[in-house]
């Protein structure tokens, strides 16, 4: 039988002040899984979000309130997961 193991800190999770941008922010350690499985379970599970910073685009409303994630390799099997959500008024 194998184990699979998960470990997720949160660093940051939501707004820092009123009216503010809210920022969701989390290292995450695994055992016994892949880059892609991690990504996965971060983008729709931990804070589900399906787009990506590079894909961002400021100038077109729904893309901009969609926000954006952010997900990189820290070390082996240590990752860091971060994601905006635009504040809405």
């Amino acid at each position: 039988m194998k184990e699979c193991k998960i470990l997720v800190k949160t660093i940051q999770y939501g707004q820092p002040r009123p009216y503010a941008d809210s920022y969701y922010e989390y290292e995450i350690e695994s055992e016994g899984f892949y880059e892609q499985d991690i990504l996965d379970f971060c983008t729709k599970v931990l804070k589900p979000c399906s787009q990506k910073r590079s894909e961002w685009n400021t100038e077109s409303e729904g893309s901009y309130f969609a926000g954006y994630y952010e997900f990189n390799k820290i070390s082996d099997n240590k990752y860091r997961y971060f994601v905006v959500n635009p504040y809405c008024d």
